[in-house]
C-alpha cells in the first residue's frame, strides 16, 4: 500500500512539473451598475486531449461564483451586478484553472483581473465625417459632422432592456443645440481656424411605465310582457355583458434635472409591460428648443461630474474639437517634366488647406498609379503652402513622382511623369571650319613665302667690287664672242662663262 501511495505521489509531481498550461484572464475594465460583465479565460499550453475545470469567483459581497468543465482552451463567464446590491467601486475576479488526476481536480494555474463598476454610462464621443470616423479631434470646415456617442454592447443592452426613455442633450460652447434620441448629432461648422467645446448628457429613465387605465360600460334595456289574461305589465332588466373599451391615453414624462416637457404618446394597443425604447422614443428633434434653455448648468461647461438617481442612469461625454480647411485639389506641381540626362529635376507643388502639413516624395521607375493608400516612410513637416522637389536621375528613363501631402484633417496623394533622354553630341560648325580656315591660311602663307622667295632670288641685283685703283686684266672678246655668251646665259645653254674665273687673257674689245 505504501509502494502504491509513493508511486501515486511520484506520477503527481511528474505530471505536475511536466504539465505547462498556463491560464489568462481579460474581461471588461468598466461597466456601469446593472450591466452584464463578461471575463475570458485562456488557457496555454492546452492540446485538448482532456477536460479542464474553470473556477470563477470575485470578491464582491454577495459574491458571485461558477464552475464550468470544458474540453477547451477558452471559458467565458458573464455576471450581472444589479443596481439594488452593489456600489460603484474597484472589484477582482479570479480564476482557477484545474486538471484531472485519478478522478481528483487540483489547481494547475491561477489568475484574476480587476474591474470598475460606475454610476455613468462609459462609452466614448466618437465624429464621423464622409463616412470614416475621424482619427483625430480635428473635422473639415462646412462639411456635416455625426457625432456619435458609442457605448459598449452590455450597457447598451441594459438600456434597452431596463430604460423607458433615453435622451441625449448636446451642447456647444456651452451652448444648447439639440436633443436627441438616437445618441447622435449632426453638425456643421463653418469657421475654419477654431475650436469649439463639445458637451453630451444622456440621460436613461428607469421608471416604469404608468398603468393604462380601463373604462367598464354598462348597458340597460328594459323588457315589456303583455298577456291577454291578466292585466298585470311586467319589466324586466337585463344587463348584458360587459364590454371594456381602450382609450387614447396621452401621458407626460419629466426627465430628471430639466424643465423639459416631453411628449410621448402611448397608442391604444401598448401594453404597460412593454418598457421598450422605441414605444417610449420622443421624436429625434425637439420642435421647441426653447423648453431646454433651463437645465441645470451643473452637468455642462467643463464640468465632469454628473447628477446620481436611482431611477436614472447618466453619461457625460466631453470632446474639444477643431476646425480646419482640407488639402485642396488638385495639387499643382510645375517645373520641366521632359530632362536631358544629367539635368536636375526641379519641381514646384503648391497646394491649399490649414497648417500645419508634412509631405514626402516617392521616386517610381516607370509609369505608377497612384491608389490613395501611399505613406511617407520620412515626413517633412512645413507651414507653407509651397515646397520644392530636386533629385537627380542617374539613368535615362520615364520615372513617376508620388506626391503625398497629409495635415490634420486628412491626405492627398498625387504624381508627375518625368521623362530622361539622351541627346547625341553634334560638334558645332565653328569647331570644324575655323581649324580648317586656318590651315587652308597657312598653306597659302607658305606657298607664298616660298613664291616670294623665289622671285626675290631670280631678280636680286648682283653688285660687282671694282677695285679702280688697279688695273685689271681681262681676256679680250670680241663682239660676236659677246654676244654668243649672252645668248648662252640667257637660255642656259652651257656653262654660264661669267662663273668661270677671269683669265689674264680676257680682254673686252670695242663695241665700236
Amino acid at each position: 500500500m505504501a509502494h502504491f501511495i509513493l508511486l501515486c505521489c511520484l506520477m503527481f509531481l511528474l505530471e505536475t512539473v511536466v504539465s505547462q498550461m498556463v491560464v489568462s484572464l481579460e474581461g471588461t475594465k468598466s461597466a456601469v451598475r446593472g450591466s452584464n460583465v463578461t471575463f475570458i479565460a485562456t488557457v496555454h499550453g492546452y492540446d485538448g486531449s482532456e477536460k479542464l475545470e474553470f473556477d470563477f469567483w470575485d470578491d464582491a459581497q454577495p459574491h458571485h461564483g461558477d464552475t464550468f468543465y470544458l474540453a477547451s482552451n477558452v471559458s467565458k463567464w458573464t455576471v450581472e451586478y444589479s443596481r439594488d446590491l452593489y456600489e460603484a467601486g474597484e472589484y477582482t475576479v479570479k480564476v482557477d484553472l484545474k486538471k484531472s488526476f485519478l478522478g481528483f481536480y487540483y489547481v494547475v494555474s491561477s489568475a484574476s483581473t480587476t474591474f470598475q463598476l460606475t454610476d455613468s454610462l462609459n462609452g466614448n464621443l466618437v465624429l464621423i465625417q464622409n463616412s470614416t470616423q475621424r482619427p483625430n479631434s480635428f473635422v473639415a470646415v462646412n462639411k456635416t459632422v455625426n457625432h456619435v456617442i458609442q457605448l459598449p454592447d452590455n450597457e447598451m443592452e441594459f438600456l434597452k432592456k431596463n430604460s423607458s426613455t433615453i435622451i441625449t442633450y448636446w451642447f456647444i460652447d456651452c451652448t444648447y443645440v439639440d436633443q436627441t434620441t438616437d445618441f447622435s448629432l449632426n453638425y456643421t461648422y463653418s469657421d475654419a481656424m477654431s475650436n469649439h467645446y463639445i458637451d453630451a448628457l444622456v440621460v436613461a429613465n428607469h421608471e416604469p411605465l404608468p398603468p393604462i387605465p380601463t373604462t367598464t360600460t354598462t348597458t340597460t334595456t328594459t323588457t315589456t310582457t303583455t298577456t291577454t289574461t291578466t292585466t298585470t305589465t311586467t319589466t324586466t332588466t337585463t344587463p348584458k355583458p360587459t364590454t371594456t373599451q381602450k382609450p387614447t391615453t396621452t401621458s407626460s414624462t419629466t426627465a430628471p434635472s430639466t424643465t423639459t416637457e416631453k411628449n410621448a404618446t402611448i397608442q391604444s394597443n401598448e401594453t404597460a409591460a412593454d418598457h421598450k425604447v422605441a414605444k417610449r422614443a420622443v421624436s429625434n428633434k425637439t420642435k421647441n428648443k426653447t423648453h431646454i434653455t433651463h437645465m441645470p448648468r451643473d452637468f455642462i461647461c467643463h464640468n465632469s461630474n454628473v447628477p446620481i438617481g436611482d431611477m436614472f442612469t447618466y453619461g457625460h461625454y466631453q470632446q474639444t474639437i477643431g476646425v480646419k480647411e482640407p488639402i485642396g485639389t488638385p495639387v499643382n506641381i510645375t517645373g520641366l517634366n521632359w530632362l536631358q540626362h544629367g539635368d536636375l529635376m526641379n519641381l514646384q507643388v503648391k497646394y491649399a488647406g490649414s497648417p500645419p502639413f508634412s509631405y514626402c516624395a516617392e521616386y517610381k521607375l516607370g509609369q505608377y498609379n497612384v491608389t490613395g493608400n501611399e505613406t511617407c516612410p520620412v515626413k517633412t513637416t512645413t507651414v507653407s503652402n509651397v515646397f520644392p522637389l530636386v533629385h537627380y536621375f542617374s539613368d535615362s528613363d520615364q520615372h513617376t513622382v508620388v506626391v503625398i501631402i497629409e495635415n490634420d484633417i486628412g491626405k492627398v496623394v498625387t504624381r508627375a511623369t518625368i521623362n530622361i533622354y539622351k541627346a547625341s553630341v553634334h560638334a558645332q560648325l565653328s569647331v570644324i571650319v575655323v581649324p580648317v580656315v586656318f590651315c587652308l591660311l597657312a598653306v597659302i602663307l607658305v606657298v607664298f613665302g616660298i613664291a616670294y622667295y623665289q622671285h626675290r632670288s631670280r631678280y636680286s641685283v648682283e653688285v660687282a667690287d671694282f677695285d679702280f685703283g688697279q688695273q685689271s686684266t681681262f681676256d679680250y672678246k670680241t663682239f660676236t664672242e659677246r654676244l654668243r655668251d649672252s645668248f648662252r646665259n640667257a637660255f642656259n645653254f652651257g656653262r654660264h662663262e661669267d662663273t668661270d674665273p677671269l683669265t689674264p687673257n680676257t680682254r673686252y674689245d670695242s663695241m665700236t
